[in-house]
């Protein structure tokens, strides 16, 4: 199709049946590869770079900061969600804890609040059986704060991704967001940078303990005792 091709709507050329949207191009450096080795690490970590290259072009160029809050806001929230998701997975193994029904109903939903309150009680007992010492209640309360004030104006990770919302007994949907009227994008940004890189560092280490185990288990079931 040739770029000069006029649109009877908009301002693009208009789409047409051969066009091809998934799979490879000519343009080989913007061929991204899919179903990797570990895509739920493509997922997680690909909603935060997202939303940090968002943030960046806002506080860069000045521009467009009313438009771009909400994709920023929904990216970073959901990377949070996949960090905790994956903190509470892999800190289940390294302890032997096993989940119930009600929490495996949680791992299913996007309620940050009730997925820290999962995850907190597993962090002290996984440094334990790492040898570290317990983590700093300052850092537990921060993150406290953090996903309470995520919560609050997110309860459901729709409030950013839709203007409107279906309230529980009303036919009418409400707005989204009645309580907020600013957010700094810079100030947002660099406390969502602070509280991934915590949980980053927590999955990693976490996952070194499970990885730990693992190889135990395997040769302790290789040498038949």
């Amino acid at each position: 199709m040739s770029d000069d091709e006029q649109s009877a709507i908009g301002s693009s050329p208009p789409p047409r049946k051969s066009d091809v949207l998934f799979g490879s191009g000519a343009d080989w450096q913007a061929n991204a590869c899919v179903n990797g080795i570990d895509d739920s690490i493509a997922y997680q970590d690909g909603y935060r770079r997202a939303a940090l290259h968002l943030a960046e072009l806002v506080c860069d160029s000045g521009r467009s900061q009313d438009f771009l809050i909400y994709p920023i806001v929904y990216l970073y929230r959901h990377h949070i969600e996949l960090a905790l998701k994956s903190i509470i997975s892999v800190a289940c193994f390294v302890v032997d804890y096993t989940l119930t029904e009600r929490d495996v109903d949680t791992l299913g939903r996007h309620d940050l609040a009730k997925l820290w309150a999962l995850a907190r009680p597993l962090l002290n007992p996984t440094c334990e059986l790492g040898g570290s010492p317990a983590l700093p209640l300052d850092d537990l309360e921060g993150i406290d704060s953090y996903i309470l004030q995520l919560h609050k104006h997110d309860p459901d990770g729709q409030r950013f991704r839709y203007s409107t919302t279906k309230a529980k007994g009303r036919k009418a949907r409400l707005p989204s967001l009645p309580n907020l009227r600013h957010i700094n994008i810079r100030d947002f940004a660099v406390g969502m940078e602070k509280l991934a890189d915590y949980l980053e560092g927590l999955d990693n280490w976490i996952g070194d303990l499970a990885d730990a185990k693992i190889e135990y288990q395997s040769r302790y079931a290789g040498e038949g005792l």
